[in-house]
């Protein structure tokens, strides 16, 4: 190996401590040609997970750092989100079951590696939406000195809320919404009045409404599209007038 190349291993090897899993195309940003990657693969540096990606120095795949390349990487969207933001990230949790899927959500027609599908397949649940603007309200977390986007509690509880009844309950959603006494009220308004999906937006309201929390009296609400018509969440509900949704108790445990 020459010395500029050398050079250029020990500058990854600088940044991208052992486990990190970096994109070709990351590498080809910084001036390391695909002839480059195959030698660095077979002196051992580099080890391919798959088409595209590699993780340097061996090691087992982490979540977090997988989803670092597809974002610095690939410029992919996909992120933490939903319950798994909530509970691993901004600590609010209650008696849901101990295993679930980590919810990873991503912009519509977005196309996920395969390597990644692969990998965290048995682990993940990856959502495909666009009711939400790509980007806003995600914040970052720091893993081995990389920012990792992942969802703001505002946006998390909004996620957590697109997947009633299919994934979540009612029930666990308000648990969780119970837990916000801490939010940005300029940033629930951004995302509201952003939204698309009229179900989120009746159902957030009606449940920050329910628990009572003082943010929730700060929200501007007035313009806000709240769509015609009545809209049954759950069969067999009672219908709430305000917000136009049949529902049941959501306090019933």
């Amino acid at each position: 190996m020459d010395t500029n190349n050398g050079t250029k291993i020990k500058d990854i090897l600088g940044r991208y401590p052992k486990g990190t899993v970096i994109t070709a195309r990351e590498m080809l940003s910084l001036g390391i040609s695909r002839d480059l990657q195959r030698s660095f693969e077979r002196s051992g540096w580099l080890t391919r997970i798959g088409v595209g990606a590699y993780l340097v120095l061996g090691g087992e795949i982490n979540l977090d750092k997988a989803l670092r390349a597809m974002q610095a990487g690939l410029g992919l969207s996909i992120h933490v989100g939903g319950y798994t933001a909530l509970h691993e990230k901004h600590g609010k949790t209650h008696n849901m079951p101990v295993f679930r899927k980590a919810e990873l959500f991503a912009f519509r027609g977005e196309k996920i590696p395969s390597w990644f599908v692969s990998t965290f397949k048995n682990d993940c649940r990856i959502v495909h939406t666009s009711y939400l603007p790509r980007g806003l309200g995600l914040v970052d977390e720091y893993v081995d000195g990389f920012a990792v986007k992942i969802s703001s509690a505002e946006r998390a509880i909004m996620e957590m809320i697109y997947l009633v009844p299919t994934v979540h309950s009612l029930r666990d959603v308000y648990q969780i919404m119970e837990l916000l006494t801490v939010a940005k009220p300029a940033l629930i308004d951004e995302l509201l009045g952003s939204c698309s999906s009229i179900k989120v937006k009746r159902l957030f309201l009606f449940m920050a409404e329910e628990a009572g929390h003082a943010w929730q009296k700060r929200l501007n609400t007035g313009k806000l599209n709240l769509g015609a018509g009545v809209r049954q969440i759950e069969k067999g509900g009672k219908l709430n007038r305000k917000y136009n949704i049949i529902l049941g108790n959501i306090r019933e445990i």
